[in-house]
Parts: structure tokens; sequence; C-alpha cells
């Protein structure tokens, strides 16, 4: 559980490109290596919550590893259903429909890389944070 607290975005790499690639909205994909966020992940009893804190607002995910929730897949620009796990210091977090995006957040030391994967897309979009 290495991922709990709060973290400041520090940069992005292939973002934009990972967005389109995906089928994401090209509005979105232009925000994709600049959008400076922060990300407070906390525990409440057996849920994980995650709260996401751009320009727009706040976005939040709460969720129980293992059981379907609805999220605001703010990468993509929609809505859709995701279950998430727990493994020590990495949390993954997929949709449950064949062919939708993975996000991994994993940590080492003081710093979370949350990465981007799709099947058939081959470019991996990454997000550096620092613990705050």
């Amino acid at each position: 559980m290495a991922f709990l607290g709060k973290w400041n975005f520090v940069k992005a790499e292939n973002m934009k490109e990972f967005i389109l690639a995906a089928g994401g909205k090209p509005e979105v994909a232009e925000k994709g290596d600049s959008l400076s966020t922060t990300i407070d992940c906390s525990r409440d009893g057996d849920y994980y919550v995650v709260k996401i804190t751009g320009p727009k607002g706040t976005v939040e995910q709460k969720f129980k590893p293992g059981e379907p929730f609805e999220e605001d897949f703010a990468v993509i620009g929609r809505k859709r259903q995701a279950v998430a796990s727990v493994d020590g210091g990495k949390l993954v977090i997929k949709g449950v429909e064949a062919g939708t995006v993975a996000e991994s957040r994993e940590v080492n030391g003081d710093e979370m890389v949350m990465s981007l994967t799709k099947d058939g897309v081959s470019i991996v979009g990454k997000r550096y944070f620092k613990r705050a």
C-alpha cells in the first residue's frame, strides 16, 4: 500500500499519443502531457479512495479490490465499469469490457508512475508523480 498518500504531478510521457491511439477525444489528448493534477490515495475500511484533482475539479474513485465499480475515466473522456487489484506497492485498475484501457500505479521510493496501456496499442502513456 505504498501508493497511499498525496502525490503531485511532475511530468508525462507519450500521453497525447496514447490517448489518441486508444480512441480518446482529441481535446482530451491535447492536455495529456501537461495537465497538472494531484492524486490523494487513502483507505476507508475495505475500500480505497483515489481523488484526482485538476484545474476543472476533483474526480473520486472509490472501490473495493476485486469488485466492479463505475469510474469517470477522464483519460479517455467517458465513464466505464472497472475492477481494481492491489498488490503491495502496485494498484491496477482495468475496464471490464474487452479492449479497454488499464491503468497501473506503481511506487518506487518517493516516485509514483501511472502507466496506461491498451491491448492493440503499442504506445504506453506515463504520468510521473512525487510524494507531497
